[in-house]
């Protein structure tokens, strides 16, 4: 059976224990026989990935290895693995053997820094667990991570939850895990989906009534964690989400958009990174579901007939003054952005300013 299965080969004083009724190997590896390994140990039920120094415990880690070594394994939390099977060769090493799926669980960059910067007089517990359930591996994934939280978007991947968004968007660069660098992540775009929620006995948007869009801003980030749950089905969107997030590029990147808030708003707030902040596109994105409907059979909103990207990049620019205009008269009251985008009804009044101006552009083609 072992063929069939990776395996690493760890110089490592290991004991074996029966923890009701399974294996269970728990030992003392060097940093120098981590350095010396051969086969890398997989990483697979991990949902996080090596981010090197940006991750904040990296350099306290770098640090103790350079300059306290023999201190390690009284500070670092140990390796801990999931394992098919294993056998104590001749020479003293163990050789651990991996199914699909099973490895690293928790302690991965403990191990990448050893492999890096370790040294013989530096060492970490290791424990290589048998027979996990595989039905409750993401829970004690979860658990075991608690003192340095995995993000919800890291264990969303690990559920194979975004399978339906990489399909949606085929060529975004999109951040689907804590490690990604890619600046467009999988909350944002779960949060913009959110948005256009379908009521099924209702056959309308639920974020249309603008209390219920208040509400959802407050508890946004409720979104991710409901759906890596499986308990808000955001698939619906999955006709117009491309557009929704090519939209949401352009106009938070659009230059004279940005210009105009450095301009004539004071808050700095406005705008993250020089482009305009999601709280204010989250508005400006529920404003246009008057451009949106939803087909009784399918329950899969679609956008109307005369209605597509560009005209709508095109409405939003020109009216987006007056938007400016518009916020501009909270921000005089003294109301901080999140006080404005969450709490007043700018949603509904940033749409009455496109719908008059599209219906000028529209009086003005027939006539």
């Amino acid at each position: 059976m072992e063929d069939n299965l990776m395996s690493a080969t760890i110089n490592a004083d290991f004991r074996e224990y029966m923890v009701n009724s399974k294996k269970m190997l728990i030992g003392i590896v060097s940093g120098r026989a981590l350095m010396e390994l051969k086969e890398d140990i997989p990483n697979n039920p991990n949902p996080r990935e090596y981010m090197g120094k940006k991750n904040k415990y990296v350099p306290e880690m770098i640090k103790t290895l350079r300059y306290n070594p023999e201190l390690f394994i009284y500070i670092n939390n140990g390796i801990h693995i999931t394992a098919e099977s294993y056998i104590k060769n001749d020479d003293g090493t163990t050789t651990i053997f991996f199914k699909i799926g099973e490895g690293v669980y928790n302690g991965n960059h403990t191990k990448e820094v050893l492999v890096k910067y370790g040294s013989k007089n530096s060492y970490v517990l290791i424990a290589v667990y048998f027979e996990v359930p595989e039905d409750e591996i993401v829970d004690i994934i979860i658990g075991k991570n608690s003192s340095t939280p995995t993000k919800e978007i890291s264990i969303g991947e690990k559920l194979d939850r975004y399978e339906w968004v990489k399909k949606t968007l085929p060529d975004y660069k999109i951040k689907y895990k804590e490690s990604d660098e890619h600046d467009l992540d999988i909350a944002t775009i779960l949060h913009i989906a959110g948005i256009f929620q379908v009521d099924e006995k209702a056959h309308n948007f639920v974020n249309k009534d603008y209390r219920k869009f208040q509400s959802y801003l407050r508890r946004k980030g409720e979104t991710v964690k409901k759906h890596n749950a499986g308990k808000l089905n955001l698939e619906r969107t999955r006709y117009i989400l491309k557009d929704l997030i090519d939209f949401y590029q352009f106009i938070r990147l659009d230059e004279e958009c940005v210009a105009f808030v450095k301009r004539n708003l004071k808050n700095g707030r406005w705008l993250q990174k020089g482009v305009i902040t999601d709280s204010l596109m989250f508005n400006i994105l529920n404003a246009i579901n008057f451009a949106l409907y939803i087909p009784e059979k399918t329950l899969y909103p679609c956008l109307k007939k005369g209605y597509d990207l560009d005209r709508l990049k095109i409405l939003t620019t020109k009216v987006f003054p007056k938007i400016v205009n518009n916020l501009k008269k909270y921000e005089d009251e003294g109301l901080k952005v999140s006080e404005i985008c969450r709490e007043k009804n700018i949603y509904q009044e940033i749409q009455n300013i496109m719908l008059v101006a599209d219906l000028e552009e529209k009086t003005r083609i027939y006539l």
